[in-house]
């Protein structure tokens, strides 16, 4: 069997980790909730200190600290609501790594089993077969011993049975050869399990890979537009797009985008409805999506995503 040197991590070790990191940016963002309210609660007694002498004058200005207080609830309500939405994303968390590590622990107790059997198979093929060929090789032995006692006459029988007892040892070393082939298949069929196993472990990284990318995504400013044939038009951030021509055959247009502070531009040749062209800021290194979602004759619209 085959040997594999390199330190593997277990799968119930990389929930764990997963699970102190997701525990500790929740009580990060939690700390953060709480020293917000503190400040804006040590702002309004600070102002109260401040223009108490004015306040006591003026009794109509008390009219405005219930509004204070509205404000104070509705900021303290988005955060329970924002806390409940992180929490929502913890439990998704949970249950997408508990079904990893179950789909970890099944293919990994298949495999022992396959191996498990394999090698049962392979030794009781062998043992079998090496009895038989031992069985036939004492009994040839026997007769050949039996025959040499004899005159010259059985000569020629003795070399037929020595011819056969050859014959013999080369199907036995034939049947070897048979079993060391059974014996590199059953490695073969391991390491196409190491191979599998990786696999899933790719799978897995390339699932986070495409749930950091979605939360990004969700993270982003969308900006609707219209724009004229042989106008521009400022879709903000700095951004202005202009259209030179339009295809509403293939639903095709050519144009330009201005970017700002980057003082660039971006050409568009014959850009296709629906294929986003994504570009990067030069100093803030921000990704925006341009998206065309629709193209007639005099005017174009999509929208442009912007990072939060």
């Amino acid at each position: 069997m085959y040997e594999n040197n390199q330190k593997i991590e277990r799968p119930s070790e990389r929930p764990r980790k997963n699970d102190l990191l997701l525990e500790e940016e929740f009580e990060s963002h939690h700390r953060m909730r709480w020293i917000v309210i503190t400040l804006v609660l040590a702002a309004i007694i600070g102002l109260g200190w401040l223009f108490y002498p004015t306040l006591s004058q003026t009794p109509a200005m008390m009219a405005q600290f219930p509004g204070l207080q509205k404000s104070f609830g509705e900021v303290s309500s988005r955060v329970t609501a924002t806390e409940a939405k992180l929490q929502d994303w913890l439990a998704g968390q949970h249950e997408l790594q508990q079904s990893v590590a179950d789909l970890q622990k099944e293919t990994e107790s298949r495999f022992r089993y396959a191996r498990k059997q394999a090698g049962e198979l392979r030794a009781e093929l062998y043992k079998r077969i090496h009895g038989e060929v031992l069985a036939q090789t004492q009994v040839l032995e026997t007769k050949v011993a039996k025959l040499e006692a004899k005159s010259e006459s059985d000569q020629a029988l003795i070399e037929k049975l020595q011819t056969d007892l050859a014959a013999l040892r080369h199907e036995t070393d034939k049947q070897a050869a048979q079993l060391d082939g059974v014996h590199n298949q059953i490695e073969h069929d391991g390491a196409n399990r190491d191979q599998q196993f990786a696999s899933i472990n790719n799978q897995v990284g390339r699932e986070s890979r495409d749930v950091q990318d979605l939360s990004q995504k969700l993270a982003v400013k969308r900006v609707d537009f219209e724009v004229t044939r042989n106008h521009s038009q400022d879709l903000g951030d700095g951004i202005s797009l202009g259209i030179t021509g339009t295809d509403v055959s293939h639903r095709r247009v050519t144009g330009w985008m201005w970017v700002m502070p980057d003082r660039r531009t971006v050409w568009l040749h014959d850009q296709g409805a629906q294929q986003p062209v994504v570009f990067y800021g030069v100093r803030d290194g921000k990704r925006k999506e341009l998206v065309i979602t629709n193209v007639t004759r005099d005017s174009i619209t999509g929208y442009l995503l912007l990072s939060a």
